[in-house]
């Protein structure tokens, strides 16, 4: 069975984003950034650049260096980050604009290719990366509920 896939880039781009959104104001390490979010170090590196060009994240250097949101993440979108690291979001070759394949005119796909481009467009627009850090994985929510609770006495 053949899927429709994110391309891996764009996912470990987005967990990096994520991982570092999770930190406001704070500074995360590449090699902390690789292990928890189980990214190759040399991979991230590359995304990380890609990043940095879109004005997204900026380095820190030094003691205590590394690398951190250049924006507040309730200003970037998922869009952001993924046109930043892979370009323009196209869900079929018709739907750019530039009328590059000769059936449009007649095809009747047409308009469910542009209906599908405007609705991922608008869902990753829409989609902060401040709304994402804050919100909890099933992980996380089994985690709280099986903690100790300290009875008071």
């Amino acid at each position: 069975m053949s899927l429709m896939q994110i391309p891996r880039k764009i996912e470990y781009a987005l967990r990096a984003m994520i991982y570092m959104a999770d930190r406001p104001g704070g500074v995360a390490r590449g090699t902390e950034i690789a292990r928890h979010e189980h990214i190759p170090k040399y991979y991230l590196e590359k995304v990380i650049r890609d990043l940095m060009r879109r004005g997204l994240v900026q380095a820190r250097r030094g003691p205590g260096g590394g690398y951190q949101l250049a924006l507040p993440a309730d200003r970037i979108t998922f869009r952001d980050i993924i046109e930043a690291v892979e370009g323009p979001i196209k869900l079929n070759v018709c739907t750019d604009g530039s009328s590059s394949c000769a059936l449009q005119p007649t095809c009747r796909m047409y308009r469910v290719w542009e209906k599908g481009q405007r609705v991922l467009l608008e869902v990753f627009s829409d989609t902060s990366l401040a709304e994402i850090a804050s919100s909890k994985t099933p992980a996380d929510t089994f985690a709280a509920a099986t903690e100790p609770v300290a009875l008071k006495q």
